[in-house]
């Protein structure tokens, strides 16, 4: 047997995220049944459809021979068994790009209460409005630290790496631990196989 160049089981947990674009294809959302390991797979459904809830195996291989050895790039099916005759749903493609996965900043959060004391300063006399100057100082105070806080949590986290991989234009991101990347190589040609479990 070949040896892989990432293998895992995954969990179906949304499809098509930002809508439908294309009729034959979707974008699977997946993670992994290792913590922390997440992915986007765009899916020819038409062929091979994908559902909500669906755990299948995925791997990645640099080749397709049983033997692990060097492959040609071609492929004839009649001539020998493959690593694809394992597979339900076979794709060539090349991995383009690795990058640090850098998570998006949290949404700020609107001050419900810092609205309110600046409607009411203006119906108040001059010492109620110090009074809610403070009040409103106090607020921003506050949702400073907790922006702080929140951004020092984002940096604790431990980091994870992105890999980026095109199969005749269907995209495949990965994300996970650094380590799940060590094998993978810019411009490296590589072989994805699934099937259901």
């Amino acid at each position: 047997m070949p040896e892989f160049l990432f293998d895992d089981v995954f969990i179906v947990t949304r499809l098509d995220p930002d809508g439908k674009k294309f009729d034959r294809v979707s974008r699977v959302e997946a993670k992994s049944e290792i913590p922390g390991m997440y992915m986007q797979l765009d899916v020819a459904t038409e062929v091979y459809p994908m559902r909500l809830g669906e755990k299948f195996k995925m791997v990645l291989a640099e080749t397709l021979n049983l033997d692990g050895s060097a492959d040609t790039g071609y492929y004839t099916h009649a001539v020998k068994e493959t690593l694809a005759d394992k597979y339900d749903y076979v794709m060539q493609g090349k991995l383009y790009k690795i990058a640090d996965y850098v998570p998006p900043p949290p949404p700020e959060k609107k001050d419900a209460d810092s609205d309110k004391d600046a409607e009411n300063s203006s119906n108040k006399d001059a010492d109620t409005s110090k009074n809610d100057e403070d009040t409103s100082s106090k607020n921003d105070e506050d949702a400073s630290k907790n922006d702080e806080d929140a951004s020092s949590k984002a940096s604790k986290e431990d980091p994870k790496v992105e890999i980026f991989a095109s199969f005749g234009g269907l995209l495949m991101l990965l994300r996970g631990d650094p380590s799940f990347a060590t094998p993978f190589g810019l411009d490296k040609r590589i072989f994805l196989l699934i099937r259901k479990v």
